[in-house]
């Protein structure tokens, strides 16, 4: 099955420019596409992450947010528009291990 191809009526406000990216496990950039930053999440020693969004067309509060671990037996969760280290425009990543404990894990988050 393929995705239709835009027409050109979509809603106000929707956009079909996906965001992406992909990190180490110690939270480092690898490969992004209108992502601006990603940093630890308060301080925050392993697992916990915030993700800077740069386009402004996207809606975090109406966008998909799609999060996966890469190469792991490990969970993520990400929460849209949550304003992470006092900044706007973010996702919040939290990751852990198979035991539930936080844990630093590569993962890929994709917006759309």
């Amino acid at each position: 099955m393929t995705a239709p191809a835009p027409t050109g009526t979509e809603p106000e406000g929707s956009s079909r420019r996906p965001e992406f990216e992909l990190l180490s496990a110690d939270g480092t950039l690898l490969a992004t596409k209108n992502v601006s930053s990603s940093e630890r999440l308060n301080g925050r020693s392993a697992g916990y992450y915030c993700i800077a969004v740069s386009d402004p067309a996207i809606d975090l509060r109406t966008a998909a947010v799609v999060a996966t671990v890469n190469n792991q037996r490990s969970m993520i969760t990400a929460i849209p528009n949550s304003n992470c280290n006092c900044k706007t425009r973010t996702i919040t990543i939290v990751t852990s291990n198979y035991n539930n404990d936080a844990a630093d894990v590569p993962f890929t988050v994709a917006v759309l």
